[in-house]
């Protein structure tokens, strides 16, 4: 969106940048912050960065120019997250916030599993996420589905399988019913509500969302550990791709093109 005029886009872009890479880092200090008053647990801290960071990061997509260098700034965030966890582990530097925070036992190696994972993904929706589409003139809504599955669905279904402690099934690994209901509800309003946000006609869009979200949700429950953070988005994509041109009317529309200038 223009906030600022045309010839200050790159000033908007810059700020919008910044703004939230701070609510970001407040973000991890109020997660640390309840873990270390005992509000709540290190892994209810850790799932919580994991449901909420890249939503946050996604609906900050709103408030850029859209000019072609918008997703070139924005993608700053999740990269300098990457870089320090690289740093971290290769011993530069010293984060104990950061690794106590997102990793389970406190061991920084972990950091190179699900979080570094879930980085790369958000990395890779915020280059492609912003392409033509009749909706909207710079977003596809490919990069909401892959952050509202990623992060919302699957966040919540391992919160929602742990504290269920029932209903146990087990095909390539163990996975609980309630775990993958939770998965596949809570994706499904996720999807519908940034689908909303950003401008979409979303009950005409339902159906790819219930295919979308059916198949990741079998997916999951599939998936091993942490590669889940991968199977998910690459099926999300995949099946995005296959389906759109079938069950969304438009005769205009680009999946991936990079908005070069």
């Amino acid at each position: 969106m223009k906030i600022l005029p045309s010839e200050l886009s790159l000033i908007q872009d810059i700020i919008v940048m910044i703004l939230s890479f701070i609510i970001s880092i407040l973000f991890f200090y109020f997660t640390d912050w309840i873990k270390k008053k005992k509000i709540a647990s290190q892994y209810f801290t850790r799932k919580l960065i994991h449901l909420a960071l890249a939503p946050i990061f996604l609906f900050t997509f709103l408030f850029y120019s859209g000019e072609w260098f918008s997703p070139w700034i924005a993608v700053t965030i999740p990269v300098v997250y990457f870089i320090a966890i690289l740093l971290i582990n290769l011993e530069i530097v010293k984060l104990s916030q950061l690794t106590t925070t997102m990793s389970r036992s406190g061991d920084p190696r972990e950091l190179l599993r699900g979080i570094a994972y879930y980085l790369v993904v958000v990395i890779i929706v915020c280059i492609i996420g912003w392409t033509s589409y009749p909706s909207m003139s710079w977003y596809s809504p490919l990069s909401i589905f892959i952050i509202s599955i990623l992060a919302v669905g699957d966040g919540l279904a391992d919160i929602i399988g742990r504290k269920v402690d029932r209903f146990k099934f087990t095909i390539l690994v163990e996975k609980s019913i309630p775990g993958s209901a939770a998965m596949f509800l809570s994706s499904f309003a996720a999807c519908l509500a940034f689908l909303a946000i950003f401008g979409y006609d979303f009950i005409s869009m339902a159906l790819l969302t219930l295919v979308i979200v059916g198949i990741a949700t079998i997916v999951e429950a599939l998936s091993p550990g942490e590669l889940d953070n991968i199977t998910v988005p690459l099926t999300t994509i995949i099946v995005f791709i296959l389906m759109t041109p079938l069950l969304v009317s438009s005769h205009d529309w680009s999946l991936i093109s990079l908005p070069l200038p």
